[in-house]
């Protein structure tokens, strides 16, 4: 969601061509469930986003990254909630199965559907980004912020453990190409990280105060991502709004979903299970419009 946002008022401001840039991101009516509101009661004004992250344009491949976008009622906070990839998640007429998974088989409908159910909420919008194409979009915000939990090094590359900040070669060796190593993360959680720091640098960036720059990012993510066809560029341009318009808006929040316990599949596959009671309360508090308690609190 920031990485659609953030650049939003500056296009109307800098003239009609950074405005057409922004309304040819291309929009997918098929991305979302075809379905009413629903019983799901919630505060007015919060919006819910789901974030989903594949390595290729092609049909039928799993998701790499999910994740969960909360903007609150205020427009002072942005929650990004991480989905693990392996999580075995409702699937819609009964049983369960591994959430990238569900993206092979169903496309974002499905995760959406299965999202809804597990975490009894209701999620207004979808985003897809295909993750081969950001390195461009990093070097034009002039880098991104990473918090690496693990000192690592790839392609001669060394990646210190703490905040670094990546530029889109850096990025690209960041992000290990097969199975990780012992002690290494693996590269779904690697892309994670990059696409968690691209949406916080796209929130906070400098860069995006020049109409060159913006329009180079929208240029950018037009090729890259897919939004739900809901998410006009007025839409975009509302959201914006709200966020930069109040005097105490925080910077974007990482949370996990909350997990138990982990295992394999006949066929060998991992999976992770949620923790039920946690879960609950992650959804309640994104209903209630509380996630800020909930973090302090869980």
């Amino acid at each position: 969601m920031a990485a659609l946002v953030a650049v939003s008022v500056v296009a109307v401001t800098a003239g009609g061509s950074l405005w057409l840039s922004l309304a040819g991101i291309k929009r997918d009516p098929t991305l979302l469930p075809q379905r009413d509101q629903g019983s799901v009661s919630y505060v007015a004004g919060a919006l819910n986003l789901l974030l989903v992250g594949v390595d290729s344009h092609q049909p039928g491949r799993e998701a790499s990254v999910l994740m969960l976008v909360h903007v609150d009622s205020t427009r002072q906070r942005i929650h990004l909630i991480s989905l693990p990839r392996e999580l075995l998640s409702p699937v819609e007429g009964g049983g369960t199965d591994r959430l990238s998974l569900l993206y092979a088989k169903g496309g974002s409908v499905a995760v959406v559907e299965s999202i809804e159910e597990l975490l009894g909420i209701h999620i207004d919008h979808v985003a897809l980004t295909w993750l081969n194409g950001m390195s461009r979009l990093i070097d034009l915000l002039g880098g991104i912020p990473v918090d690496n939990p693990i000192p690592t090094s790839n392609s001669g590359i060394p990646f210190p453990r703490g905040q670094i900040t990546l530029s889109g070669e850096e990025s690209l060796a960041f992000v290990p190409e097969g199975a990780s190593g012992p002690g290494q993360l693996d590269r779904a959680e690697c892309q994670r990280l990059v696409l968690q720091g691209i949406a916080t640098r796209l929130l906070t960036s400098n860069a995006l105060s020049n109409p060159g720059t913006v329009k180079a990012v929208l240029d950018q993510l037009a090729a890259d991502v897919v939004v739900d066809s809901k998410l006009d560029a007025r839409r975009m341009v509302e959201l914006f709004v709200g966020l930069r318009t109040q005097p105490n808006v925080q910077d974007l929040q990482a949370i996990k979903l909350p997990t138990a316990d982990r295992g394999t599949t006949p066929t060998g596959e991992g999976f992770v299970l949620p923790d039920a009671g946690r879960v609950t309360s992650l959804g309640r508090a994104i209903n209630n419009d509380t996630l800020q308690d909930w973090m302090l609190n869980r």
